[in-house]
């Protein structure tokens, strides 16, 4: 039986987040659609700043939630996009930045969830991730 760890790890995310979109491939090479690139590249020095604990070097289990700004317009409850590919950029970002995990492959459990922010709050758009190293019984 495997148990979680007492050592919670949270890391705020505070940019947009923004769906994966799919790779495009040309003879010069091969690139993602520019708002996922920009997500990217805003969204790596807040991981790469992260310095509170070591990173996890056995299996760990990983919530994100998954804020997003209201569209002006629309019929949506929930925001547009799968959430498997939000949760593909955040989840490169923090091993592209080595200071959560040292390999992605290291994620055993995996929730998440997307919602709007709230407006009675003013809430900003952002990702709230949640890390806890998962251990195995002796018994």
């Amino acid at each position: 039986m495997k148990t979680k760890s007492d050592d919670l790890r949270y890391f705020y995310l505070p940019t947009n987040p923004v769906p994966a979109s799919r790779p495009r491939v040309t003879k010069y090479g091969t690139y993602f659609g520019k708002p996922y690139t920009v997500f990217r590249q805003t969204s790596q020095p807040y991981a790469n700043a992260y310095d509170e604990h070591p990173p996890i070097t056995g299996p760990c289990a990983v919530l994100i939630e998954i804020v997003c700004t209201k569209p002006k317009t629309g019929k949506l409850t929930h925001p547009r996009g799968d959430v498997d590919n939000y949760v593909k950029g955040i989840l490169d970002i923090l091993t592209k930045s080595g200071r959560f995990y040292t390999d992605d492959v290291q994620v055993v459990s995996l929730y998440a969830y997307k919602r709007y922010c709230d407006p009675l709050t003013k809430e900003a758009p952002g990702s709230h991730i949640y890390l806890y190293e998962v251990h195995e019984n002796a018994t």
